[in-house]
């Protein structure tokens, strides 16, 4: 290279000499330097915000070294199944709700079966003496036993009221339990999301380095030819630094997501690339509210609902007669005396004066069932408003996506026409062509952010409506 610099400096003025070997050198750094990712933001950028194809997934940076192959890549919207089974399969808060649910239904069978006729047996045995009028002493073994029986005529539906409640309850248990998956998967999901994120950033960085590496380069180059420029070397050194700590910074967040990642669905992490192609596509906002009627958590809440009402009205019919039909037999031994009795009939009980503790009890059930369907009047309206809130973010986010496309041309056509101006014709400053460079991947971060801002939205409008379960994995539920 000096060689080079030596006939060519023979050549023109001596006073040009730093400025055709900068030219000689521009080429060698443009060469080397080149990447691909602006092509890789057009490929990445959704055609519509709303409808669309989705997003074939960024092409692969190349890694450093030359022996690395990259491994074949699953379809993308098989990942997020794969993704989404396996966070349902391994978490033990879904087997937890379950098992909740199960014991719901046992509720409802135990409700139900005290309205049914109830038969009991006992009996007892030991010493025991007894006495009867002109009778004497009768002393020896006593034992006895008995057996009831009996069922229910009128609880003013106390018992029906109360089986509708519990059945009501293991209902929203059951749509408990498909909540705790959705947000299982909906965490996954979005943490797969976050994972590609910082690895796309990270990748950023990397040609950030990389670019300031090739400057470096060339500096070094320079500076070993004319002293006075070493302050410019410095300078991209120190920026080459400061992109190397951002790309580590990227990596170890990246890290970091993928262990919680791993948590959620065990070492068989799918790759990142292109993972959130499938999210493109934004669901229009009237969809989704028609849907969000039929989500798992309105479902639960307005179970839970009609279980407050119906166990108010049980409340209320407990205060009424209760009347039962019995049948009562029992035989004893008391020494060589031995004695039986049978009896049938029916039992009514009432409760005449109890305090005002009734009233009390069915006033506060009424309470509570008033409670919890302006709960759920009030969590409609908060999802219809969260729906729009999160419709429109997904919008602009992928509006500036497609923006940040557009900046990223001019940004690129500005970075080299400032480092041509200051290799070739020395009418910048170093500090331009750093500050060119730095504004150029700095936009590029944004658009990564905004395109994975779109991403996070559209899942979460995805779970506001049917649900991501039902749409990456129907055999979970």
């Amino acid at each position: 290279m000096k060689q080079s610099l030596t006939r060519l400096s023979r050549a023109l003025a001596p006073s040009l000499l730093i400025g055709p070997a900068l030219c000689l050198l521009v080429h060698g750094v443009q060469a080397s330097c080149n990447d691909d990712l602006l092509n890789q933001v057009e490929r990445n950028t959704p055609r519509s915000g709303v409808k669309g194809k989705a997003v074939k997934p960024a092409a692969r940076v190349p890694a450093d070294d030359p022996a690395f192959v990259p491994p074949p890549l699953m379809e993308p919207q098989l990942q997020l199944q794969t993704l989404a089974r396996e966070a349902v399969r391994r978490s033990a808060q879904i087997g937890a709700v379950k098992l909740l649910a199960e014991a719901a239904e046992y509720d409802v069978d135990e409700t139900r079966g005290a309205g049914l006729p109830q038969m009991t047996v006992g009996g007892t045995v030991g010493p025991g003496t007894s006495r009867y009028s002109n009778v004497d002493w009768n002393h020896g073994l006593y034992a006895s036993a008995s057996v009831n029986v009996s069922g229910l005529l009128y609880d003013g539906g106390r018992n029906r009221q109360l089986t509708e409640w519990r059945r009501a309850l293991a209902g929203a248990a059951k749509f408990s339990l498909q909540t705790a998956r959705e947000q299982v998967v909906l965490e996954a999901v979005s943490t797969a999301v976050e994972r590609n994120r910082y690895k796309l950033q990270a990748q950023v960085y990397q040609q950030f380095v990389r670019k300031m590496g090739c400057l470096v380069d060339a500096l070094q180059e320079i500076v070993s030819e004319d002293k006075g420029r070493a302050s410019e070397l410095v300078q991209a050194r120190k920026t080459q630094a400061q992109a190397e700590l951002q790309r580590d910074n990227a990596l170890a967040v990246s890290r970091q997501i993928e262990i919680r990642l791993r948590k959620l669905i065990g070492d068989q992490v799918p790759p990142s690339e292109g993972i959130a192609g499938p999210l493109t596509l934004t669901q229009d906002v009237g969809e989704v509210l028609r849907l969000a009627e039929q989500n798992t958590e309105l479902q639960q809440l307005r179970a839970q609902s009609a279980a407050s009402q119906r166990y108010a009205e049980a409340i209320d019919a407990g205060q009424k007669p209760q009347v039962n039909w019995v049948v009562t037999s029992t035989g004893a031994k008391s020494g060589d005396t031995k004695s039986v009795t049978a009896q049938a009939g029916v039992s009514f009980s009432y409760s005449v004066l109890n305090g005002g503790s009734a009233a009390a009890a069915a006033a506060a059930a009424a309470r509570r069932a008033e409670s919890a369907r302006q709960q759920y009047d009030e969590y409609l309206n908060t999802r219809v408003a969260r729906v729009a809130e999160v419709h429109d973010s997904a919008l602009s986010s992928f509006d500036r996506a497609k923006r940040y496309v557009e900046v990223l041309k001019d940004s690129d056509r500005v970075r080299s026409y400032t480092f041509q101006q200051w290799s070739q014709l020395g009418r910048r400053s170093l500090f331009d062509v750093m500050s060119a460079e730095s504004d150029h991947f700095n936009l590029r971060i944004a658009y990564v952010n905004a395109l994975h801002d779109g991403y996070q939205a559209n899942a979460q409008l995805r779970s506001m409506g049917t649900g991501l379960t039902g749409w990456l994995a129907p055999d979970a539920q």
